[in-house]
This record gives C-alpha cells, sequence and structure tokens, in this order.
C-alpha cells in the first residue's frame, strides 16, 4: 500500500479566517466604523500613505487574531482574502507602519479620541445603571522605553514595567476608561483626574455604583466618588485606627455558617468625617481558604477569625454590600483576558504616548467583541475570544468572483453552516441606530 502524501500547490488565495466576515459586518452595520473615520486620527505624510482607518481597522483585527506585537500584526498582511474582505485599498500595514502611525499619538491626542470613542459603545446598550469597576495591572518591560519604571511588581520584583489603570462595565464585560501609566504609580496614582474622565465617557446619572479593592483606600478618593455623588463600595486596608475600632466592635450578625457581619461608623486618621464601614470576618476552620486578614493572634476569642472590611456610602444590608463587592472580582477576570487573549501587556512603544494609543486600541477590539458577543451570541456562559474565534472565526475561506461578483467560499458542515447563516442574518438587521440588551447579572440593577 502506498501512503506516500502527495503535495499540490495553489495561487488561489486561501484564508483559515473566514469567520471574519461576521465581525467586518457587525463592525460596519452597528456604526463603529463611522464613528472610527469620524475622529481625527493622525494622517499620512504623503499621498502613498495608508489610509489611517485601514491601519486602525488592521490593528484591531490584528490583535483579535492573536497578535501580541507590531511584528506579529503585520504577518497577516500576506493574507490577501482577509484585506480584501475589509477593503484595505494597499492591504495590510506593515510593522514600520504601525509603528510610524502609533509615534503620531500623545496623551492628550489620545484622551481627545478615546473619550469620543468610548462614549459611543454605552449608546448601544440597553441598561440604565452600570456598575463601574476601577482596577489597576502591572505589565512588565524588558527595555527602557519612556515611562517604563521599577516599582510595584508582585512577580517580578524590580524588574521596569508599567501601571496602567483601567474602568469596566461589569454588566457589559466592556472597557469604559483606560490609561497607560508609568511604572512608579501605585494604585491611586491620579486617581481624580481619571474619574473625572471617566464621567465624561458615561454619565453621572448612568453610574448605579463604584467598585475599587483597598489600593483605592484613600481620603482623596473617596472624597472624589462623593464630591461627584457617586455610590461606592472600596475595599478597606486594615490600618491600626481601623483595627482597633473592630476589636472594640459589637453587635455581630452571623450571616452564614462560620460567617458573621456588623458595620461601624468609622474615622480615621485624616478623614473628615465618619464613613459606614462593613465588616465581614470569617471562621478559619470553616473557610481556611477564604480572602481576608488575621488579626488579634494573641485573642484566643478573635484569633480563629479572618477580617475584611469595606467603605460604603450605601444604605443597604450589610450582606448585601459585601454580595455586591464580591462580583468585583470579575474585572481580574476581565483582565486576564485582555492580556492572555488580546496581548494588553505586549505592543510596547519607544513613546509613552504610542505605547499608550496601541494600549487603548487594543481596548477597543476587547469592546468590539464584547459588543459582538451582547448582539450576536446566544449562550448561558461568556464565551473568551479563544472559544469565539474556533466556533465562529477560524473557518478556511476563499473568494471566487463572476459576473463582477465577489463571493466568500466558506467551508463548514451543515451544522456550522446553520450557525453561521443565523449571525449572518442578525447581523442584516442590525443598523447604526441599533442598541442591545444586556442580560443583569448584579442586584444593582
Amino acid at each position: 500500500m502506498d501512503d506516500k502524501l502527495n503535495i499540490r500547490y495553489t495561487d488561489r488565495p486561501i484564508t483559515p479566517f473566514g469567520g471574519l466576515a461576521t465581525v467586518k459586518n457587525f463592525y460596519q452595520n452597528s456604526g463603529l466604523q463611522d464613528v472610527i473615520s469620524s475622529l481625527p486620527l493622525p494622517q499620512p505624510g504623503s499621498n502613498r500613505g495608508y489610509d489611517p482607518v485601514d491601519v486602525v481597522e488592521g490593528f484591531l483585527i490584528s490583535v483579535i487574531l492573536g497578535a501580541r506585537r507590531l511584528a506579529h500584526a503585520g504577518l497577516i498582511r500576506h493574507d490577501k482574502v482577509v484585506s480584501e474582505m475589509f477593503g484595505w485599498a494597499k492591504g495590510m500595514a506593515s510593522e514600520s507602519t504601525f509603528s510610524r502611525f502609533f509615534k503620531k499619538f500623545d496623551v492628550e491626542l489620545n484622551d481627545e479620541l478615546f473619550i469620543e470613542l468610548n462614549r459611543w459603545w454605552f449608546t448601544k446598550l440597553k441598561i440604565k445603571h452600570h456598575t463601574v469597576d476601577i482596577d489597576s495591572t502591572v505589565i512588565t518591560r524588558y527595555g527602557n522605553q519612556d515611562g517604563v519604571e521599577v516599582g510595584y511588581n508582585p512577580r517580578k520584583p524590580g524588574r521596569g514595567s508599567h501601571h496602567p489603570l483601567i474602568a469596566f462595565a461589569a454588566e457589559a464585560k466592556m472597557v469604559i476608561q483606560s490609561w497607560m501609566r508609568t511604572g512608579d504609580s501605585v494604585s491611586s496614582t491620579d486617581i481624580d483626574d481619571f474619574v473625572t474622565v471617566l464621567l465624561k465617557t458615561l454619565k453621572k446619572s448612568d453610574i448605579g455604583l463604584v467598585r475599587a479593592d483597598s489600593g483605592f483606600f484613600s481620603e482623596s478618593t473617596l472624597g472624589h466618588f462623593e464630591k461627584n455623588e457617586l455610590k461606592y463600595i472600596v475595599a478597606a486596608k486594615m490600618y491600626s485606627g481601623l483595627v482597633q475600632q473592630i476589636f472594640d466592635a459589637d453587635g455581630w450578625v452571623s450571616y452564614s455558617n462560620g460567617i458573621d457581619m456588623c458595620s461601624i461608623d468609622c474615622r480615621l486618621s485624616g478623614w473628615q468625617y465618619d464613613r459606614r464601614m462593613v465588616v465581614v470576618r470569617k471562621s478559619k476552620s470553616e473557610h481556611p481558604k477564604s480572602g481576608g486578614k488575621s488579626l488579634f493572634e494573641e485573642y484566643d476569642e478573635f484569633s480563629n477569625y479572618l477580617y475584611s472590611a469595606f467603605v460604603t456610602n450605601l444604605d443597604f444590608a450589610d450582606p448585601l454590600i459585601w454580595e455586591l463587592y464580591r462580583h468585583r472580582a470579575e474585572a481580574e477576570t476581565q483582565i486576564r483576558e485582555l492580556k492572555e487573549s488580546y496581548g494588553l501587556d505586549g505592543f510596547c512603544c519607544e513613546d509613552f504616548g504610542a505605547t499608550e494609543a496601541a494600549f487603548r486600541w487594543v481596548c477597543v477590539a476587547y469592546n468590539l467583541m464584547s459588543l459582538y458577543k451582547i448582539a450576536l451570541i446566544n449562550s448561558k456562559h461568556d464565551p473568551t475570544l479563544a472559544t469565539l474565534k474556533f466556533q465562529c472565526i477560524a473557518i478556511a475561506s476563499y473568494l471566487v468572483r463572476h459576473s463582477r461578483k465577489t463571493t466568500l467560499i466558506m467551508s463548514a458542515n451543515d451544522r456550522r453552516r446553520d450557525f453561521l447563516n443565523g449571525l449572518f442574518q442578525k447581523i442584516e438587521n442590525i443598523t447604526p441606530e441599533s442598541r442591545f440588551f444586556v442580560k443583569k447579572k448584579f442586584l444593582m440593577n
């Protein structure tokens, strides 16, 4: 038996990403392409340069397909089917073209562009109040690029990094606002200005609750939330004054097996007035892997507990405050997916403004696919980008031309054809005026 595999070649352009047609049609029908085209994007220096909208689209698609560096983004330029699918007149931009394009951005232009763009996402959603999760993350760098400084870096102590700040809309799982910051920033650095810009993206009346971890526990941050009449829950740091008040607290109420709660009115050093603190203690024996801090080891009565505290200006019951805050862990999941699937920790340029521009365009790619899921994917579970690529994008395809008409031929069995036809039908019914319902998961809404 001759089992030798014969090899043949074809000049026909073929792509493994034919399902990008669903992304392309959704991107255009939703109105996002029109919004990006209306932005004051940096223009090319000559008539032979790339259209800036084509450059942006090429970068977004590169991110969705797994690029982590500008060099990776340029690799897809050899896929002629994708270039023709999106109508890029000069094809996909090269690494050097992307690099020159991002060098034209600075911090001021980034804010001008992305405030306007980020505002658009939330006109597409049918949701009255958003839960806003503010978080920071460390991105380790291995060069001397602008803004790379040695600061807090739990995974690579002593290594240079950037320390960006991100605000998420929890129900929609979308980025509201994102800033790149130098590596020597702490969590609350620039938080007041960040919230001010955030309120240019989402109206105050559209924010039901702001949540943040203990890195944002400061009089300045809490005061800024209150000045802007924002409801908040922020995890507390166990400063000595708070620890003493927890020790003196009474009125503990059992919430469930091994979990007790109480509220205290607390005024820490430097605070102008009392704030409500919800304190949770969990039995170490019944919840050995639970979060919290061990206090009062010298007292048998208290040493068996792990303690957490949350400052809030809500007047809800203690258990509800705790339950609302616990969902904030979704922000960590979103940051992890941004890093692992969208290359958020890649695309580092020499200039700080260029690095921030690439960083914020990555968040646009993330939001595009989040809105794609909200509008098109009916699933009990929130699929990751990897799942979406497997289900919707990774489809071998090629183009044929007949009678001046171009057709994309996609390789799919009957079941997958039905699925794809369903997506295309939904997309056909979408217009720039369409708004999408978000399944609500949190109690604030």
